[in-house]
């Protein structure tokens, strides 16, 4: 019999990549697990990938039974009306993100407002380097911020017509909704500004459907906070600069290394990509089997939903 029974709802990249990491990290803690996958059609095949751990596949919410793991990775626009349809038939949920495509209302939002239940994904929040710049946040008197997120995104997914994929389409939100990771850490790290601007337009030649641009600006009493957001960087740069009162430190979280440049120092965090989704679903078995602490509640990233959709104002 399996310790743990498991459901799905979403196998395309990111849920393979959760599925996969969820069995090798049950399997490192002794623990057996039975998955079943909630489809929208059941006759497509599975990946070759993932096809031997699934034990059942259905196409309604009313044929599910219970289970221990609910994990909801299909499209954003489909969240709410996903949790509703299997609130009850699950123990602990982890939730992808955007949490929902537009902001809920205090109203929708209470029956999934208990912290020990559910819990949004927040990978950047689990790399190593991150450990390090919410050190240096905290020792150190930080004038401002600079961070930046740029990628081509017809280099996203090797093989496929990037003009399909969901990054690309008017419902997606565009960059804005699908790098909300960066706005995640960001008010992770330094809270909500108490002023703050969000330009949006579409700018490339790239023919999507969507914003690729996001310019942001955020004020504090003692700082400022900048993002700059694209589809289109034909280098990929993920990092954050931080302005302090004795050096610049550039923290470059696509390479995982930290340069202090006056100092003229590098400290190394190396870990593959796949290494942060390891640790966060460690945390998640930890959240739900041991009672740590959430830290990224449904609350919380539906503030940051509002926060990112009405252009930096709340």
């Amino acid at each position: 019999m399996a310790d743990l029974s498991v459901l799905f709802i979403g196998l395309g990249s990111i849920g393979t990549r959760h599925l996969k990491n969820l069995v090798s990290v049950a399997a490192a803690r002794g623990l057996k697990v039975s998955i079943d996958a909630l489809r929208h059609n059941i006759k497509s095949d599975l990946p070759t990938e993932i096809a031997p751990f699934i034990n059942r596949q259905f196409d309604s919410a009313d044929q599910l039974g219970e289970y221990d793991f609910i994990f909801i990775c299909n499209p954003s626009q489909l969240h709410y009306e996903t949790l509703c349809a299997v609130k009850d038939k699950g123990r602990f949920f982890f939730v992808e993100k955007p949490v929902f495509i537009s902001p809920l209302s205090k109203e929708k939002l209470k029956d999934f407002s208990d912290e020990k239940k559910f819990y949004v994904a927040c990978p950047i929040r689990h790399m190593k380097i991150m450990s390090e710049i919410r050190k240096i946040i905290a020792e150190n008197k930080i004038y401002s911020a600079q961070a930046m997120c740029s990628s081509y995104l017809p280099e996203w997914r090797p093989g496929q017509d990037y003009r399909k994929l969901y990054s690309a389409k008017k419902e997606s939100g565009g960059v804005k909704l699908d790098l909300i990771h960066e706005f995640d850490y960001l008010i992770s790290l330094f809270g909500f500004p108490s002023k703050a601007a969000l330009f949006e337009n579409k700018v490339s030649d790239l023919e999507i459907e969507c914003p690729d641009v996001v310019s942001f600006i955020g004020s504090y009493p003692d700082k400022t906070v900048e993002l700059h957001l694209d589809y289109f960087g034909r280098s990929v740069q993920r990092k954050i600069d931080l302005f302090t009162k004795d050096d610049v430190i550039h923290c470059d979280l696509a390479n995982s290394e930290i340069t202090y440049l006056r100092k003229k120092e590098t400290v190394s965090f190396q870990e593959e990509r796949n290494d942060y989704y390891v640790r966060e679903m460690n945390y998640f078995f930890d959240f739900a089997l041991s009672g740590k602490d959430n830290i990224n509640s449904v609350l919380f990233a539906n503030d940051v939903l509002d926060f990112v959709v009405n252009g930096g104002c709340r």
